[in-house]
């Protein structure tokens, strides 16, 4: 029987580091505004919920980029200044800048989050340019320009992919069938790892793991392919 992902069981949220610098840059940009000083005031201009900016407000960057975008975009700020992009430089979690630092970039990817592979978890917008925890060295393989790297949590796509790997992945190859893929929902933000396969016009996602409960799991109808596995790197 085919499950829906909508219903996958196991939902796990995203761990999410504060980062109180952002807040207080929020803050800042707050009150030198003359119509956004109040989280109501910035809800209602930004078109974003209280809670939102809230959350925001207290250093949890989890939002969606084209979110902040409209954030910064009320406060007058641009989502750079708000996040310290190249501020800090190479493995601290933001933008490298510079032409020392896009020299080392150019032979790096961003890590950006890890991605529950055994069921949903919560995600920011992994794919665009923005956080960064560290950055590593580029797959040997050819790769995009937006290719990024996630660590695999869970032991659904085991035993091709174990907890703790890193894997790369690639927004700018295509998603065909028999291809390991990350796929998101828009509206509820969450994120799940899984092959990709097509049969007789039916899409759905399947585990590697042939021990994991649900071998087929049906292809949500708000859900996007956002990236395609190209490789695996690891670190320990």
């Amino acid at each position: 029987m085919v499950r829906s992902l909508a219903n996958h069981a196991h939902v796990v949220k995203k761990r999410t580091l504060p980062r109180p610098e952002v807040g207080r840059r929020l803050a800042a940009a707050m009150a030198a505004s003359e119509d956004c000083k109040t989280q109501i005031a910035l809800g209602k201009k930004a078109h974003v919920s209280q809670s939102t900016v809230g959350r925001l407000l207290k250093g949890v960057v989890n939002s969606q980029r084209d979110t902040l975008v409209r954030i910064c975009n009320a406060v007058g700020m641009s989502v750079g200044e708000l996040l310290g992009e190249g501020q800090e430089g190479d493995d601290a979690g933001t933008s490298l800048d510079g032409e020392a630092d896009a020299a080392a970039k150019a032979k790096r990817v961003p890590l950006i989050s890890w991605v529950q592979a055994g069921s949903f978890t919560e995600s920011i917008d992994i794919y665009e340019p923005g956080y960064a925890e560290r950055w590593i060295p580029k797959p040997p393989k050819p790769c995009g320009p937006r290719t990024v790297a996630l660590r695999i949590e869970g032991i659904s796509m085991e035993p091709d992919y174990r907890a703790g790997d890193i894997i790369y992945v690639d927004p700018g190859v295509e998603a065909t069938s028999g291809k390991d893929v990350v796929v998101r929902t828009d509206d509820r933000n969450e994120a799940t790892f899984k092959r990709y396969v097509i049969e007789a016009r039916r899409r759905y996602l399947k585990p590697l793991n042939p021990a994991w409960p649900e071998q087929i799991i049906g292809f949500p109808e708000d859900a996007r392919i956002v990236g395609v596995v190209i490789g695996t790197w690891t670190d320990r």
